[in-house]
């Protein structure tokens, strides 16, 4: 249960939100003319896939919003509100164990419970009619799997190790890109780094041979 007043969305959406807005801001330019040496590095069509996959996971992000608020505006969330009982801000109940927690507090009366009962299971079926008919649950399903496709992009990226200055670059900046959007990955940045390292001191070597 959470309070009345400081809960206007379910949980699922501003952090969904969040993720898109941020991830979808420019942190950091990476190359975009690059010399024919740097275009040959196997880092950069990964990078350019991970771009790809990106975009299209935002797209899809978007969309999903977009279906969500026409559901809340044509039904509203499927919640309901709990009285207090000395006059303090009122309970918002989102599951039917919210209501049975209530009642078993004595926030309100056992009749009070079941109307409040009635009431959710009445919005929850209009709510999924509703979202049915949208396509709400299809649109979640996109988007869920185009967010591990592009995860998967980014893991491609890091597993491969850069020829060039500019594949060094490109990690870094996608790296920042993670980090402004909150990566999940509960690693990171660690095996990122380690990466960006191995790459460098590489790179650093070969150059070093050259002025030998």
């Amino acid at each position: 249960m959470v309070d009345a007043k400081n809960s206007t969305s379910l949980p699922s959406v501003s952090r969904r939100a969040l993720l898109a807005g941020t991830a979808a801001a420019p942190i950091v330019a990476v190359p975009r003319f690059l010399s024919p040496e740097s275009a040959a590095d196997p880092v950069i069509p990964l990078w350019r896939e991970w771009e790809r996959l990106h975009s299209r996971a935002l797209g899809l992000c978007e969309h999903w919003q977009e279906i969500e608020n026409r559901l809340v505006r044509a039904v509203g969330f499927p919640q309901v509100f709990i009285p207090s009982a000395n006059g303090a801000r009122n309970i918002c109940a989102q599951s039917h164990s919210d209501i049975d927690q209530a009642v078993a507090a004595g926030d309100c009366s056992p009749e009070r419970g079941a109307a409040l009962h009635a009431e959710l299971a009445a919005r929850r079926a209009r709510w999924d009619a509703e979202a049915e008919a949208l396509g709400f649950d299809e649109a979640n399903r996109q988007e869920l799997a185009a967010w591990r496709e592009e995860e998967a992009a980014v893991r491609a990226v890091f597993r491969t190790r850069a020829a060039t200055l500019a594949g060094v670059e490109i990690k870094l900046a996608l790296m920042i890109q993670l980090c402004a959007a909150f990566s999940d990955d509960p690693d990171f940045p660690l095996p990122q780094l380690r990466s960006v390292i191995v790459d460098v001191k590489r790179l650093r070597s070969a150059l070093d041979a050259l002025r030998c």
